[in-house]
């Protein structure tokens, strides 16, 4: 599992350039992207085969059957990164379980996620990673809650991709409306490039002041958002929905029904006021 530079030719290892010469062949998933990498190295005349996300997994079992009966040495690469993170390297990870013939070794390298990590000034000595942000913005509101609601870490880290990234500073900014919080924020948009950029601050109106500027978005980003300790540990009040749907269950209007105007006046996921009309009605 060899990692391959995010964005800066130079951050590539000697060892990752000796194990792409020495591979039998190389697994990527766009062989466009890795020739273009290979070229530059001046390493030519190598075997490339597509695994990317869209591999079925028989296909993949039959690939793998078959360094096994070959006794193969195989270069597993992702398009920028380190193979298995938030890309389809995950998978065939998973799949070589099945083969405990095959040995697997990391070539460790450029991430998007270290990068972060080593610029953002987290707290403490944990971290949430996620992957890619959540589409779905109701989705993403009922992950923000129960990571918030969890304590699992007060540094959460996201991947985003250019054309969505203005849509999650405002489903961001009414998260924080919504659970009355005001994070830290670090946005890196193509780190380790000629046009990186870091962006910092905090709450609601540094998110407003993003989706207002005239921002060029183009290029892969990651962001964290950063609490204290003592935000994540303190005892919540109810939020300020509750009351609104509280009331409107005792008016007899039912809990679907209930839920799905809290959701649309307060900003916040469906399922979340939808558990909590289910629990109020218990009650």
């Amino acid at each position: 599992m060899i990692a391959t530079p995010i964005g800066n030719l130079s951050d590539l290892s000697a060892r990752a350039i000796e194990s792409l010469r020495a591979v039998d062949e190389i697994w990527c998933e766009d062989t466009r992207h890795t020739q273009a990498l290979l070229s530059a190295l001046g390493i030519k005349g190598k075997l490339l085969r597509r695994v990317d996300q869209h591999i079925a997994s028989d296909e993949l079992g039959a690939l793998l059957e078959g360094v096994r009966a070959r006794s193969l040495w195989v270069g597993v690469v992702t398009d920028a990164g380190t193979p298995g993170l938030s890309d389809p390297g995950a998978r065939l990870m998973e799949q070589l379980g099945k083969f405990p013939e095959i040995q697997s070794e990391p070539v460790p390298g450029p991430s998007a996620l270290s990068a972060l990590v080593s610029i953002g000034g987290f707290s403490g000595s944990s971290l949430y990673f996620h992957g890619f942000f959540p589409r779905e913005r109701s989705e993403a509101l009922e992950l923000l809650t129960s990571l918030k609601d969890s304590v699992i870490s007060p540094n959460w880290v996201f991947f985003e991709s250019p054309h969505r990234i203005r849509d999650a500073w405002g489903v961001l900014a009414e998260w924080c409306r919504a659970a009355g919080e005001e994070p830290g924020f670090v946005f890196a948009k193509e780190l380790t490039k000629v046009h990186e950029r870091v962006l910092r601050g905090r709450g609601v109106d540094f998110l407003k002041g993003l989706q207002e500027q005239e921002l060029d978005e183009r290029g892969e980003w990651a962001f964290a958002l950063l609490f204290s300790k003592e935000s994540l540990n303190k005892k919540q009040p109810a939020p300020e929905w509750e009351p609104a749907l509280e009331c409107l269950l005792q008016a007899g209007i039912s809990p679907k029904s209930a839920s799905l105007i809290v959701m649309e006046r307060f900003s916040i996921a469906k399922n979340l006021a939808y558990k909590r009309a289910l629990e109020l009605q218990k009650k």
